[in-house]
């Protein structure tokens, strides 16, 4: 019965913070973060629930250790990509905060000389990689609908930006892909 409240309490305190921050941007017309702390929200909950309950043996969980293993393992890359491009976009963004619209230029370098949306990117490896280590059909489905979000998150980032920073931005998106890293890598090569 504990598991039930703690999970509750957790995943309560999740959609609070994230709650705020989509009426935020919904107030200040940011589809882009909506989606984005919509699929934030699902991410954690998801995490949250299969952790604790999950776990707790409430539901099947397939356990196949070499696919959880691979899972384990994409917790790094999509590491990389989300805190590295948070890093990148407070210091060469000359970004207020860590949100993608505190931007005050156009990041073309580092990561974002690779990939346009390394963030979303990262957040949509770590979700698949859930799936991979969690192996439920609850993974399946939230995970799912979390990488829609930050997929459409990353649309509306990408006309956000379009009129934050007009044609500039336009060349970006003709030079970097959206968030094909293996296209944006040899691009780099080049």
């Amino acid at each position: 019965m504990w598991e039930y409240i703690i999970c509750a309490v957790i995943c309560a305190v999740i959609w609070i913070i994230n709650g705020r921050c989509i009426v935020r941007s919904a107030r200040e017309h940011i589809t882009g973060e909506v989606y984005s702390h919509t699929g934030l929200g699902i991410f954690f909950t998801l995490l949250t629930v299969e952790l604790i309950l999950g776990e707790a043996g409430m539901w099947t969980q397939a356990n196949i250790s070499w696919l959880q293993i691979i899972g384990y393992i994409l917790y790094i890359p999509s590491a990389v990509l989300v805190f590295g491009s948070m890093i990148q976009l407070k210091h060469t963004g000359k970004a207020k905060t860590l949100a993608p619209h505190g931007t005050t230029t156009v990041v073309q370098t580092g990561i974002y000389g690779i990939v346009r949306h390394p963030m979303w990117l990262g957040m949509v490896i770590w979700s698949a990689a859930l799936i991979l280590v969690f192996q439920s059909f609850f993974s399946i489905v939230l995970s799912t609908v979390a990488v829609v979000c930050f997929q459409m998150g990353a649309t509306k980032e990408d006309e956000f930006n379009i009129k934050e920073f007009g044609d500039v931005y336009r060349e970006y998106i003709k030079k970097v892909p959206m968030g094909n890293i293996f296209k944006g890598l040899r691009r780099v090569k080049k």
